[in-house]
């Protein structure tokens, strides 16, 4: 070969490389050893079920031997309804290749079963066995207890020819979560006096269960028996006991077992939250929620909903956010409670952006979600949206159909209500109930009370919510036939119930049959929070305002928290007993209860504080409250009125942002108190000129003003108007045009009148002498 001239000696060395042995590190790799083979449990684990099926039954098909292992492996990954197709093959293999006689395997095939729902197949495979070991008998009573066949389960469990403390945890957490809780009590007592060993899972599951049943003594007593056994210590038992202890009212000694559990989990941390939630602490259940050091979905969750169920919607809806903006993924539970709160305050934009992530989600066909998502729409008058949503509900259940057909009748559309509940083929009660509810709402009592015939011509009796609603019915109807009513919720054992009760007390009261009321309260099995409200309602309404007083202090000796109505009740009480110093009281007690700045507390706080004659406070009280609406100044203008100082009034009420009825009335009522019969006109010009027609009380107000300053022209005018508005049938109006007069024809030769003919389209002025009285 031959060198080019420009090549140096080193370059041609390089080239002669031939001539030598070859470099060791230029030599070719050894050849790679192959990977082995996944093995059925590797290939089970990684979620590749088809695959690892493939290789058992391949292996088996060439005389390779699979031991137990392989199968439950395999087993172990399909207990899911999404992998249960794999799990019916390889059950089909074992029956074809005859691998169906190991207890440990079957086991396993039974848990399949069982956790995919098929209770059925998992009792063949059950009976199939040669022989059932007690982990047989512990798999089928979990699966039973699991899905709520507690008649089954417990047929198996008395079946058992031997039992250890699995078999009897299993039965006592089945009762527990499914009921009836009193059986997991005598489960318990049976547990007891065996030869079975009681564990923390036992402990903390019949604790449950006393929870659920409010039995605190037995509580109490299981508290002390988990302390002879060392248990109470434990977190889970500990969590149990606080969840007890919360739910029975006792808060401090739920946070004595708080405070002295050594180990907290996430979940002693969320029951002790239940616990505030369930007192009806907000206030320091929000500022023990800060306190949580590591808070999941659950913890979020009981935030929301107990801000939903104390009326704090608009809180809660801040949470739901805050627990999104944490990157936790919300679940069904969560997102319904959002949007309950929604709901609440009838928010339907909010509640649209919840439906927007509901439907990310995936859950939007869920029943309950979807059951929600219509009330939240029909409550908010978005009907057709609430149609679509039924539309696209795989199924759709009796409280869709009955929120539907009420939130038609309270908006007004009972004629939508009707067609609607005319479609449906099934009416069950609570159909009725909504609309029985709706004519009840809108004050059609006697359509309410024809439903109610009709319903009971099909053979349908009614429950507690049927008769609840035909009593607050009866107000119109007359005392007779709500003694009627009373008279069948005896028969039919539903008159102790807390609806029913309340809603007699009510229409007693109403009735001026005070006594009768008071002795409906007595026999109710557990008064709640409602009860009370209706018998200091019914006290207050019969001039008892003293023993109202009384109810309150009783109700709070029995434990129970007074709500804004309550406080509101109670000071109308102390406003007509002019009882300064109790309400100074109440309002103490509001702000502790942190009500006294929402719009109901406080328009009657404004109240008591005027007619006691302390307008100071009442202004105080007014320019205190967090949200101000139509009602608040309303409340602060006719305040003001009531001490007679109208010039403070009229500058109000001339800068009020909004007015309605209540406010004019407040103002016209207040200027026939104080003998401005002028401005009284005056307003009710201005009143009719912003649209806003008279009711009953502007009326009455105006007769009342033509009758004290004999105003003969104006007083028929205004006549003419309680005729065109259709309150001529009204007791109370006729009562006044009969005096009005009356005095006229006494005194025939007053001729008093507005400028104009009419009082409206005049220019709302009077002749002086009516003012000065020199007729």
């Amino acid at each position: 070969m031959r060198v080019p001239s420009h090549l140096s000696p080193f370059t041609i060395r390089r080239f002669s490389t031939h001539t030598r042995s070859p470099n060791p590190a230029l030599r070719s790799p050894p050849p790679i050893s192959p990977k082995p083979s996944p093995s059925i449990q590797s290939l089970a684990a990684s979620g590749r079920l088809a695959a690892a099926l493939r290789l058992l039954v391949l292996r088996r098909g060439r005389g390779r031997p699979v031991g137990p292992d392989g199968f439950v492996s395999v087993l172990r990954h399909c207990a899911a309804p999404e992998t249960l197709m794999e799990g019916r093959r390889l059950h089909a293999h074992m029956v074809v290749s005859g691998f169906v006689h190991d207890p440990f395997v079957l086991n396993h095939l039974i848990n399949m079963y069982g956790k995919c729902g098929l209770l059925a197949d998992a009792h063949w495979v059950f009976k199939g066995m040669a022989k059932q070991n007690l982990h047989s008998w512990n798999t089928l009573l979990g699966c039973y207890c699991k899905f709520g066949f507690l008649i089954e389960a417990r047929q198996l469990f008395d079946e058992m020819p031997k039992k250890d403390t699995v078999s009897w945890n299993t039965m006592i957490s089945g009762y527990d979560q499914h009921g009836p809780c009193e059986e997991a009590l005598l489960v318990f007592v049976r547990m007891r006096s065996s030869d079975s060993r009681v564990d923390h899972f036992g402990v903390s599951s019949i604790i449950s269960a006393c929870s659920n049943l409010r039995f605190l003594n037995n509580g109490r007593e299981l508290h002390g028996c988990s302390s002879k056994l060392g248990l109470d210590s434990h977190v889970q038992v500990g969590s149990a006991l606080i969840g007890l202890y919360g739910k029975c009212g006792e808060l401090e000694d739920a946070g004595r077992v708080f405070d002295e559990m050594g180990v907290k989990e996430i979940f002693t941390w969320n029951s002790m939250l239940d616990a505030y939630i369930c007192c009806s602490k907000m206030e320091d259940a929000l500022t023990f929620f800060d306190k949580i050091p590591e808070k999941n979905v659950v913890s979020w969750t009981s935030v929301v909903a107990g801000c939903s169920q104390h009326e704090r919607n608009g809180e809660a809806i801040c949470y739901f956010h805050r627990m999104l903006k944490t990157g936790l993924r919300a679940d069904k539970v969560l997102l319904v409670c959002a949007l309950t709160a929604c709901a609440g305050l009838m928010d339907s934009k909010k509640g649209f952006k919840i439906h927007a992530l509901i439907l990310k989600h995936g859950v939007g066909s869920d029943v309950i979600v979807g059951s929600v998502l219509v009330m939240l729409y029909a409550r908010c008058g978005g009907f057709s949206e609430a149609i679509r949503i039924i539309n696209h509900m795989p199924l759709v259940d009796d409280f869709s159909w009955s929120v539907l057909i009420a939130e038609y009748a309270k908006h007004g559309f009972i004629d939508s209500a009707i067609k609607l509940f005319d479609c449906l083929e099934k009416k069950s009660v609570p159909l009725w109930n909504a609309l029985i509810g709706g004519y009840s709402e809108l004050g059609m009592n006697e359509e309410a009370h024809k439903a109610f015939g009709k319903m009971q011509l099909e053979g349908k009796k009614g429950d507690e919510f049927t008769y609840g609603s035909l009593l607050l019915a009866s107000d119109l109807v007359g005392l007779s036939y709500g003694e009627q009513l009373h008279s069948q919720t005896i028969k039919l054992g539903i008159d102790s119930s807390v609806f029913v009760g309340s809603a007699l007390i009510d229409m007693y009261s109403y009735n001026f049959e005070c006594e009768a009321a008071i002795r409906i309260f007595d026999v109710l099995d557990e008064p709640n929070l409602v009860c009370w409200n209706s018998l200091i309602s019914g006290l207050g309404l019969n001039k008892l305002d003293g023993k109202a007083l009384c109810a309150l202090r009783l109700m709070m000796v029995f434990g129970l928290v007074p709500d804004n109505i309550t406080l509101s009740l109670i000071l109308d009480s102390c406003s007509n007993l002019r009882a300064l110093r109790e309400g100074v009281q109440i309002h103490t007690l509001a702000s502790k209860l942190g009500l006294e700045s929402g719009v109901v507390a406080g328009c009657a706080l404004i109240d008591m504080y005027a007619k006691c004659d302390r307008i100071i406070y009442a202004s105080r009280v007014f320019y205190e409250l967090q949200d101000h609406s139509v009602i608040t100044w309303t409340a602060i203008v006719g305040g003001y009125m009531r001490c007679g100082m109208w010039d403070e009034a009229k500058e109000l009420f001339d800068i009020m942002p909004e007015r309605n009825i209540v406010s004019w009335n407040a103002m016209i009522s207040g200027c026939v108190k104080l003998g401005r019969c002028t401005e009284a006109f005056q307003l009710y010009h201005q009143m009719h000129n912003s649209g806003i027609l008279p009711d009953q009380i502007t009326l009455v107000s105006l007769l009342t003003i033509c009758c004290n300053f004999l105003l003969k022209e104006n007083g028929k005018q205004i006549h003419a108007q309680v005729i065109k508005n259709g309150y001529h049938i009204n007791n109370h109006v006729t009562i006044v045009l009969t005096e009005m007069y009356h005095k006229l024809e006494v005194h025939p030769y007053s001729v008093l009148s507005f400028g104009s003919s009419d009082p409206v389209l005049g220019n709302g002025t009077v002749e002086p002498d009516a003012l000065s009285g020199n007729n």
